[in-house]
């Protein structure tokens, strides 16, 4: 499956890049989201080249610049196209990927996933997040630049309730996480 060769592509552009936050986000956190998203697809009947490569790709300006430098999502749908092309992936899916899977996955403003595919990305990710050390690792180690440590604590409250509430899209999900977000409520409480 193209998924397969595009996930070696990934990793190697991750591990390749100087950036310590993109050793971070291969390490950490791109592989977790993939996995489920490829859990999520065949549980679910969906495209799993689709939902993989979006959950491969979701955060990948990261491993080329820093994540608030504006030209951070040009490089990602430019080393996406890139990389999806090498890894056998037609023009079609990869407009798919980088205008219906990944965009609305964070799930912000009024932008949500309206294909199977983009469902599970948001919710992958969601599930990334609240079931490992990222809000930790961020508290510890990324703190968003320019936050006090009482604006982080309100943005990682607010990440955590969009991660639980409006990401998700399978309700097996949802309750598996349960535990995990009273926790982490507790924690940034």
């Amino acid at each position: 499956m193209k998924h397969q060769k595009l996930k070696k592509l990934v990793e190697q552009a991750y591990l390749a890049s100087s950036l310590d936050f993109s050793h971070w986000m291969w390490t950490n956190h791109v592989p977790l989201v993939a996995d489920k998203a490829l859990d999520l697809a065949q549980k679910h009947s969906a495209d799993v080249d689709i939902a993989v490569a979006g959950a491969l790709l979701h955060d990948f300006g990261d491993a080329f610049v820093h994540r608030f430098d504006s030209a951070h999502d040009m490089v990602s749908q430019k080393e996406s196209s890139r990389l999806m092309k090498q890894a056998g992936y037609a023009d079609k899916q990869i407009v798919v990927v980088l205008t219906d899977v990944i965009p609305p996955h964070s799930c912000h403003d009024d932008n949500f996933p309206q294909t199977l595919e983009a469902k599970i990305l948001a919710t992958a990710d969601a599930w990334a997040h609240l079931s490992s050390d990222f809000y930790l690792q961020f508290a510890w180690k990324h703190l968003p630049e320019g936050k006090t440590f009482p604006e982080f604590v309100t943005w990682a409250r607010e990440k955590i309730e969009r991660d639980y509430r409006r990401k998700i899209y399978f309700e097996e999900v949802r309750v598996e996480l349960a535990d995990r977000y009273h926790a982490l409520t507790k924690i940034f409480s």
